[in-house]
């Protein structure tokens, strides 16, 4: 056994990590294109070879976690992930060049936090595999699938809108500015369930057709989805920033307490009591 002072030996898992940042030194880098590459790569790693020279990616949805370490690292972070990567489309291109069937629905959700976890194992980002309807049985089971939708409660925190709360027990809410909008025809395209007004400066960062909110009955969850919209999605949660991704066919489960920003406006949800 070492004594004080003495080497310990090093642990399996250490030991592959250092191979793994010898043979590849991007895997450990800081920079935002050295962790673009290690991400990418560790993606392609996950393709299977299921015999008669075919090639299956097992999963749908990759959960990307990026680690800053300041407040404007973090926000760098969101703009280059958001405006500068394209990773669903990027993930696709590997995984068609690898070989691999492509999964319905890849969904790549991306989360920058400020807070270090055993997630990262020492890199500034982790990644998470899930098989989505897996993934649901998992969470939800065959009581929670057929357990009643919750009421959910939209209360506006930042921009005007028509109301200063809203309650839905709906399978879909629509947000976004104004309460109709219309096409080129003049006709009614969407109604927005949470209308914010024309007018003011904060409103005016909120897309006519921002995002929607959709009840899963296999999660017994609701989930915010972006639609799109110019100024983007982001959820606040305990001290953190969640993006919501525009590729993100999914979006991600909302959580009582959730701040939903869309644009520089907000809401503040609540999920309490169950539709009679």
């Amino acid at each position: 056994m070492p004594g004080k002072g003495e080497d310990r030996p090093m642990s399996l898992d250490r030991l592959i990590d250092k191979l793994r940042q010898w043979g590849r030194p991007w895997v450990a880098g800081t920079e935002p294109v050295e962790i673009h590459r290690a991400l990418l790569e560790d993606v392609e790693a996950q393709v299977v070879a299921v015999g008669g020279g075919r090639r299956v990616f097992p999963f749908d949805r990759v959960e990307v976690k990026l680690l800053a370490t300041t407040s404007e690292e973090a926000s760098r972070l969101q703009a280059i992930a958001r405006e500068g990567w394209d990773l669903e489309r990027e993930i696709r291109e590997r995984l068609k060049a690898k070989g691999a069937r492509l999964p319905e629905g890849l969904a790549v959700p991306v989360e920058v936090t400020e807070q270090d976890g055993p997630e990262f194992g020492g890199r500034r980002y982790a990644l998470a595999f899930r098989k989505t309807a897996a993934r649901g049985e998992a969470e939800a089971g065959p009581a929670a699938r057929g357990a009643v939708r919750p009421l959910l409660r939209l209360a506006v925190l930042k921009g005007k809108a028509l109301r200063d709360a809203y309650d839905f027990a709906a399978d879909r809410i629509f947000l976004g500015r104004l309460e109709e909008v219309l096409d080129a025809g003049g006709r009614v395209q969407r109604r927005n369930d949470v209308a914010f007004l024309e007018e003011g400066e904060i409103e005016q960062t909120v897309s006519r057709e921002h995002a929607r909110i959709a009840w899963d009955p296999d999660t017994n969850a609701y989930w915010v989805r972006d639609e799109g919209s110019a100024s983007g999605t982001l959820l606040f949660r305990a001290g953190r920033s969640i993006e919501v991704s525009r590729h993100d066919r999914r979006g991600v489960r909302l959580e009582s307490g959730d701040e939903v920003y869309l644009g520089r406006a907000a809401v503040k949800v609540e999920i309490g009591a169950t539709a009679g």
